[in-house]
This record gives structure tokens, C-alpha cells and sequence, in this order.
């Protein structure tokens, strides 16, 4: 009942970050279409890029990193980690993120903080 206290609360003051799927929505109705320079305007150089045998090009930006020691004296990473693909031409064909839930604990692992790139990119939840 606490925990549901809490995502309410979060809820109605809007002070958490969009989800991975609406963040992955809101940035392809943003940037596909558009040419990659866009996004490098906006984010910088891609961490990676690769061309592909049928002319298109893929790109990566990483744009946040966390990492969190566990008990067992190892550490997971976590990443905000945008994936795009583009024509030959440069134009944007497609955008994906791999995009885990930001915060830690119960609460994070529920989604009530939204997503890491929800946070990084400070997207609040609509509706």
C-alpha cells in the first residue's frame, strides 16, 4: 500500500520521468524523417557508427551511465543508450533506446522513476 502511495504521489506531481516506450515514441516522432545531424547537434558526436553493407548507417549515443554495487561484490551498469539507423542519405529510419528504469530499489525497479533516458533527457510523463 506504501509503494502505491508513493507511484501516486510521483504521478500527480509530475515529477517523474517518461517510461522507456514513451520516450522511445517521443523521440521517433521527433526524429525520424529528420537528418542525423539533428541528433548530433543536439547530443554531440555518437559514442559508435557503422556502416552497413546496404549503405545505411548506424549510430549509437550513450548518454547516461550508472553503475550499482551489489552484495554479492559485483556491479551492474546501466545505460541510456539511443540506437538510430539512417539512410544513405543520412535521413533518420529508425530510433530505439535501450533504456532501463531509473532509481534504485523497489521503486525503481517498478518504473516509478520512469526511465534512465525518461531522466536524462528530461522528459516528464504526459497525459
Amino acid at each position: 500500500m506504501r509503494l502505491l502511495g508513493v507511484v501516486v504521489i510521483c504521478t500527480a506531481l509530475g515529477a517523474c520521468a517518461a517510461s522507456a516506450p514513451e520516450v522511445r515514441a517521443r523521440l521517433g516522432q521527433e526524429y525520424v524523417g529528420k537528418n542525423i545531424d539533428a541528433l548530433v547537434m543536439k547530443w554531440g558526436p555518437p559514442t559508435s557508427s557503422f556502416r552497413m553493407n546496404s549503405g545505411q548507417s548506424s549510430y549509437v549515443w550513450q548518454l547516461a551511465t550508472e553503475t550499482t554495487l551489489t552484495s554479492e561484490r559485483s556491479a551492474k551498469i546501466y545505460a541510456c543508450k539511443v540506437n538510430v539507423v539512417a539512410s544513405p542519405t543520412g535521413i533518420i529510419e529508425q530510433l530505439n533506446t535501450e533504456d532501463p528504469n531509473a532509481g534504485d530499489g523497489l521503486l525503481g525497479v517498478v518504473g516509478a522513476y520512469g526511465s534512465m533516458c525518461g531522466e536524462r533527457l528530461g522528459m516528464k510523463p504526459q497525459g
